[in-house]
């Protein structure tokens, strides 16, 4: 049922004038031009700052970078093999790809598989740059998965470096490899 209410609400939002092309017209998510001024909100999110992402995970939240990543490949064993090195907020997780308007089965199937091991109340934070549209889609794919306590940074590394907070280099996450292994311990504090 939530998954109904959120296609509902994503399907009355009225796509930007001029939008023809970049907006799927069915689900509101955008399909093409990632790199662009994004809105104030997004549906199935709220918005969060540099200090609130800090503070979140140090409280053990997800953070989850989805930055695209052009010219990859995957593995049959879900691993990847990436064009251009990335760097993200510490203890983030790479999920490159999620963030597409229309994605691909495979990568939806990894989102999904990887979100399984999270206990359904604990916080997921998603961010990729700033002006970019690859997280605003991926809160919206997350929230269709049931999840209900979703942080969107829309700065993302960029806002989080600006700051004079440090990154990290990272390496995407396998397919479907488990974003809360039992194991995990909330992340040090980020500031």
């Amino acid at each position: 049922m939530p998954r109904l209410i959120t296609a509902a609400l994503i399907a009355l939002m009225p796509p930007p004038a001029g939008a023809e092309g970049v907006f799927d017209a069915a689900t509101g998510l955008r399909i093409a031009a990632y790199r662009a001024p994004v809105p104030d909100s997004v549906p199935g999110g709220r918005v969060v700052d540099a200090a609130t992402v800090a503070a979140m995970a140090a409280d053990g939240a997800v953070l989850i970078d989805a930055m695209a990543a052009p010219g990859h490949s995957i593995a049959d064993d879900g691993t990847w093999t990436i064009a251009e090195p990335h760097r993200t907020i510490p203890g983030a997780r790479w999920l490159p790809e999620i963030g597409r308007g229309r994605p691909d089965p495979r990568i939806a199937g990894g989102l999904r598989a990887s979100l399984k091991g999270c206990a359904p109340d604990r916080s997921i934070i998603l961010f990729c740059k700033t002006d970019c549209w690859m997280s605003w889609n991926a809160v919206q794919h997350v929230a269709a998965l049931g999840r209900r306590d979703i942080g969107w940074y829309p700065g993302g590394v960029d806002d989080w470096a600006d700051g004079g907070r440090a990154l990290q280099p990272v390496e995407p996450l396998p397919l479907g490899a488990s974003l809360c292994p039992v194991d995990a311990a909330p992340h040090a504090a980020l500031d």
